[in-house]
């Protein structure tokens, strides 16, 4: 039972949420990047109403007038430059002229029906339509079974303009056949019925107010994972305690975050940039998947909710349910087709459950041949230690030392008993202990340090008989069968998921499939009509944005039984109540040290709302304006920190992990090949900045540069900028003097941090557009605003500036661009052996480095330069056999190449070693040194 009023706390957001400011709307949308007018259009009105038959949308050809290809050029490289925004629309039937909007007159140009496209050029004045989402109309209608009705009628007619008017509110609109580019400044509000592409959308502000506290008067709501977040998060018994077998590979972390979230109602996962959270999010959502629940993963953005979608395609586990306006749920449609008709037969499901068990099972004994030579590694170890002590212990235990003597039963017998009789019971045991060992009446620790001795001295004795120990045919063979592992989950994991639909969801696939071909409006009624438990049995993974979520749902209170939110530290609390609400347990990702929600809620509306509400106990966790949906989750269950970092060079990461991360990122991308290369630079130009908050200079240089770097083959280039202004310019200058296909081949994208966040390119450009005046550097030395900056490039970036010593943080991004990076430090050798075979190794002219740090790991050796480098381990891990194995998948998932050179296989000869394995690691013969 809750502790707290579950309806207070959403009353509470509720009140929040309707005090936040409303959104600039964007109501006149000519002035993204224009508006060509097409007209009466039959290509146009074909793209808008075109419903997919076969696997791929197919494309709607037309071609231009030759007087309009400038336009049409222009809005394509528009839409290039903000590919993953999908801001290019194709309108029908544009609002035009003075309106009434919140009690003032403004100017709008708005189209009744929208529908994203991509726009591709074929030559000369041929261009196809590729339809990127779903035809819906514009959000007049407060009520969306209408707006459903109207998607349903929608025809080419002045009909139908006129009564979508007439339920929006609009009595009287003269409809007219004209460009309207030419009537927005007229006076008199007018619909100009005809096809137009454009760019942008309509912003309208979601009502999430009156539907948190429609959500407050439902039943079963101390249930959910939103109760669980403010009531303090309950663990529960984890049902499913099968060990992990994840479609994905898991790192430590991300392995135990998994862990975790089977067992907790409130996970949070956080982590840097490269980290693999969504990664994560992915694995966990597959694991509940295996558990028999069904997972919803919603995300702020629908370009992340695309990434979600797509890491959890190509996991190749259950087909992920896209319900909200996504391209790529159109680029899935064939997919998702075929898992809604599929039907499980269970021959088949215990079939690939064989498979999948046996592949897990071949890749155990793989780990357990390498576990055994590994143990046997450390007691010869021991043995060489104690080798004086061997005599005295033979005279205690001589029986012990014979052949074929249980050794692990031996040792068995001297472990003390407990429980009923356990005195007795361990007099008897320790007599049958000395009578196997041949031992007299000795204390048990000598007879026990003897055993020990004994399992000494047959480790090394299989080692001999072996010729020493090498991993060199296990460890390919490891990573053979992880990978046959990975892909026999998968396969089971999308047959175990049809296989658990009844009748019911059986009879809920034909309604599901309907409606998610179905229009926005059309779509959520079709959904609303299907029982929701049948609804997720169709299909247990789904994903969308977090307006979808509520405005798509049916609105039942733990519908799902988890509930994955990412992006989170940028997501306010009332926008994801909605989620938190549907699912009975929830995993919360992101990263507190990136730019966080924008809110305008003031301390005084809080206040106000929890005095309202007698929530005065959560006070400091409803501060929305200051607390994440991230820091609210942190506060009730603490943080599943990601500690390894997976994307980029040192360089590119050092500044960030050591000023933003308090150095506690571990780089698995360390690597002689690129541990010194240099991936910053600094270009200084002279230039001012405006009034108007724009470097012309620097826009030039970034213009130069951006040219030369797609001449020189980069096909992923942002160019980013802390300023709307400066961002605005680029833009606009990116559009003026690069063609589309330099847009497009060199994957140019444009934006403000803010714009930024969540992507990554190859290689970015910065404009920094301040100059020696001190005022902007404020806003440019937030440590979230350049969390997000410097963590954006893969491979490269060049920072542009017009200020000579730029003050605060930047400054000292920018005199660590300046000083060349030096070679990952690495620590001397802790035994004897590593030391001796790395002085043998050098002696014969090789590079050689001790102790190298991949990750959370100590590489013993790492032999060679650059790309030839070759880690090579000497001894097993001091942490143990697991420790070793994670090693191993770590270095092999980071791209190494991976040796060994343990002193067994070479009679403990250091100087015999090194000539023998500088001859396998570079295929030349080198002289013994021997006299």
């Amino acid at each position: 039972m809750s502790r707290v009023n579950v309806s207070a706390v959403l009353r509470t957001l509720a009140r929040l949420s309707a005090a936040e400011q409303p959104q600039k709307l964007q109501l006149d949308l000519t002035k993204a990047a224009g508006l060509l007018w097409q007209g009466d259009h039959e290509p146009s009105w074909r793209a808008i109403t075109l419903e997919q038959e076969g696997p791929q949308w197919t494309p709607v050809w037309w071609t231009a007038l030759r007087q309009a290809r400038a336009e049409v050029e222009h809005l394509a490289a528009y839409d290039a430059l903000h590919q993953e925004d999908r801001v290019l629309r194709l309108g029908w039937a544009f609002l035009t002229g003075p309106a009434q909007i919140g009690g003032q007159r403004r100017r709008v140009c708005l189209p009744l029906v929208s529908r994203p496209v991509r726009l591709h050029h074929s030559s000369g004045l041929n261009y196809a339509y590729h339809v990127a989402g779903d035809a819906g109309v514009f959000p007049l209608i407060d009520d969306w079974a209408r707006t459903a009705e109207r998607e349903a009628a929608l025809a080419p007619t002045e009909e139908w303009i006129t009564e979508t008017l007439r339920l929006a509110g609009f009595e009287g609109v003269p409809v007219v056949r004209d460009d309207p580019k030419r009537l927005i400044s007229g006076d008199e509000l007018v619909v100009a019925m005809g096809a137009g592409l454009h760019a942008g959308e309509p912003v309208v502000k979601t009502e999430q107010g009156t539907a948190l506290f429609d959500w407050s008067a439902r039943k079963g709501l101390d249930g959910t994972a939103f109760a669980a977040l403010y009531d303090g998060a309950v663990s529960e018994p984890d049902a499913h305690d099968e060990p992990i077998s994840s479609a994905l590979p898991l790192s430590h972390s991300q392995m135990r975050a998994v862990e975790h979230a089977r067992r907790a109602r409130i996970t949070v996962v956080g982590g840097p940039p490269g980290a693999g959270k969504t990664h994560t999010l992915a694995a966990l959502a597959l694991d509940a998947v295996a558990a028999g629940k069904s997972v919803l993963l919603a995300s702020r953005t629908r370009n992340a909710a695309d990434v979600l979608g797509g890491a959890l395609r190509k996991a190749g586990g259950p087909v992920p349910v896209l319900f909200g306006d996504s391209e790529l749920r159109q680029e899935m449609a064939r997919e998702l087709s075929d898992g809604l008709t599929a039907t499980s037969n269970p021959d088949q499901v215990r079939e690939l459950d064989r498979v999948r068990r046996a592949a897990a099972a071949a890749a155990q004994r793989v780990e357990r041949t390498a576990g055994g030579s590994l143990s046997d590694e450390q007691l010869a170890a021991e043995a060489r230690k104690h080798q004086a002590l061997m005599p005295a212990h033979r005279a205690v235990a001589p029986k012990a030392f014979e052949a074929g003597v249980d050794l692990v039963a031996l040792r068995g017998l001297l472990t003390p008993r407990t429980g009923f009789l356990s005195g007795l019971r361990t007099s008897w045991a320790l007599r049958k202990a000395r009578g196997l060992a041949g031992a007299d009446d000795v204390s048990v620790e000598d007879l026990a340090a003897a055993v020990d001795a004994a399992s000494q001295t047959a480790a090394a004795v299989r080692i001999g008989t072996n010729g020493g120990t090498t991993f060199g045919e296990l460890r390919p063979l490891l990573s053979e069968h992880d990978g046959a592992s990975r892909t026999a989950t998968a396969a089971w994991l999308r047959e175990y998921a049809v296989s658990r639909r009844g009748a019911g969801a059986r009879r809920a696939v034909a309604a599901l499939a309907k409606a998610l071909r179905s229009g926005r409006a059309a779509r959520r009624r079709g959904l609303a009509e299907i029982d929701s438990a049948d609804l997720v049995a169709a299909l247990p993974l789904w994903v969308g944005t977090l307006s979808d979520v509520e405005d798509i749902l049916p609105p039942v209170p733990g519908m799902f039984d988890l509930v994955v939110i990412d992006e989170a530290s940028h997501v306010d609390q009332p926008l994801a109540a909605p989620a938190l609400l549907r699912g009975r347990s929830a995993v919360i990702g992101g990263d507190p040290r990136q730019l966080r929600h924008v809110s305008f809620v003031s301390d005084q509306a809080v206040q106000a709302a929890v005095d309202a509400e007698g929530t005065q106990d959560l006070r400091d966790r409803l501060d929305v304006p200051k607390v994440s949906l991230f820091d609210a989750g942190a506060a009730t269950a603490g943080v599943h920190w990601l500690d390894e970092h997976h994307r980029c060079a040192p360089h590119l990461i050092g500044f960030a992990a050591q000023r933003f991360y308090d150095g506690k990122i571990a780089l698995l991308t360390t690597h002689p090949s690129i541990a010194d290369v240099d991936c910053i630079d600094t270009e200084r130009v002279e230039g001012d900045r405006t009034a108007k908050g724009v470097n012309q200079a620097e826009v030039a240089a970034v213009l130069a540069h951006v040219r030369k770097r797609i001449a020189a083959g980069v096909r992923s280039i942002g160019v980013v900028t802390p300023f709307r202004a400066q961002a605005d310019a680029l833009e606009e200058a990116l559009l003026a003097e690069l063609t589309l296909d330099e847009i497009t081949t060199g994957g140019v994208r444009v934006g403000t941090v803010h714009g930024v966040q969540g992507s990554e390119f190859d290689e970015v450009v910065i404009s920094l557009a301040a100059d020696a005046k001190p005022g902007a550097w404020r806003f440019v030395n937030d440590r979230n605003l350049l969390a997000v900056l410097t963590t954006r490039a893969r491979r490269q970036v060049h920072v542009i500036t017009s200020a000579p010593e730029p003050p605060g943080l930047i400054g000292e991004y920018l005199r660590h661009a300046d000083v060349a990076p030096v070679e990952t430090a690495g620590v001397e050798p802790e035994d004897a052996w590593t030391a001796s075979l790395a002085a043998e190794l050098r002696a014969a002219g090789l590079t050689v480095r001790t102790g190298y740090p991949v990750g959370r790991w100590r590489v013993d050796l790492v032999v060679g330069e650059k790309e030839s480098a070759v880690a090579v381990e000497t001894r097993p891990h001091p942490s143990g056999v697991d420790a070793h194995l994670a090693r191993w998948r770590a270095l092999t998932h980071a791209g190494w190449r991976v040796h060994d050179a343990f002193g067994s296989r070479f009679g403990d000869d250091p100087a015999r070693a090194a000539v023998e394995l500088a001859q396998e690691l570079t295929g030349r013969d080198f002289p013994s040194r021997r006299p």
